[in-house]
């Protein structure tokens, strides 16, 4: 189930939302629920915990004397990358601002009648199951790259390799369009990607998906956009075993 949240200051408003959202969920037989109620932005972030599973955010961005929705909306997305929000708002013009904050907002309800509020919300959770049913298996997976000043989060499916450079708490991310390097470690990643990591050397840890060949001669490891990595003497012999054993069976 996917949770859904509303956060506005006037109870009115969040009433009127929840009986549309949860009368909408019941219509679409949609994966969401339970629908949550929060007065403030700071007892949003006191019900989302930091490792809530995607959920659904529906904000008001004027709250007098407290953080705005943008600003709240920018603390949630460093918990929650894949989270879907719909800002409720009096102002009908805040795609540029919410483009500028890289919030990815998915839609703007401006508040106003019941028919008209129905339809747009009705609109949001067409789109976000959607989305839901289409993501491929394991497309929908984020490996979290902290960076000294912020933190990212990275599609598996855009991950080549990870690098161990300098020294063994320095590491350069090989994506398909840029490289990141920040302090972490290659044991760190190794167990919290599992088997879909593969560490074929010391100092490279690649994604056993983005991987077109494994050249044994040359010893390296080529990717689908061309790029190569070492593959050490210790994991060529394993990859022969396991190429052996099943050939055998």
């Amino acid at each position: 189930m996917i949770p859904v949240y509303i956060c506005d200051d006037e109870p009115a408003v969040c009433a009127r939302l929840e009986q549309l959202i949860s009368s909408q969920i019941l219509i679409l037989d949609a994966d969401m629920g339970p629908v949550r109620i929060a007065e403030s932005p700071d007892r949003l972030l006191a019900l989302q915990p930091e490792d809530s599973t995607p959920a659904v955010y529906f904000l008001d961005i004027d709250f007098p004397g407290r953080m705005s929705g943008l600003e709240l909306a920018q603390r949630l997305r460093l918990y929650d990358p894949r989270g879907f929000i719909v800002f409720i708002t009096g102002h009908e013009d805040l795609a540029f601002e919410t483009f500028r904050l890289r919030l990815e907002a998915l839609d703007y309800i401006v508040k106003g009648t019941s028919d008209s509020m129905a339809s747009r919300v009705r609109g949001c959770l067409i789109s976000i199951q959607e989305r839901l049913k289409s993501e491929r298996p394991g497309q929908g997976s984020y490996c979290t790259i902290r960076l000294p000043d912020t933190l990212r989060y990275i599609p598996l499916q855009e991950i080549l390799y990870f690098e161990a450079i300098g020294s063994r708490h320095m590491l350069c991310l090989h994506l398909d369009s840029e490289l990141l390097e920040f302090n972490s470690s290659l044991d760190h990643f190794a167990a919290e990607l599992g088997d879909s990591f593969w560490r074929c050397h010391r100092s490279f840890l690649a994604n056993r998906s983005r991987i077109r060949m494994v050249h044994l001669k040359e010893q390296t490891i080529e990717f689908d956009n061309g790029e190569s990595c070492l593959l050490s003497r210790k994991a060529k012999s394993e990859y022969l075993k396991l190429q052996n054993a099943s050939f055998s069976s």
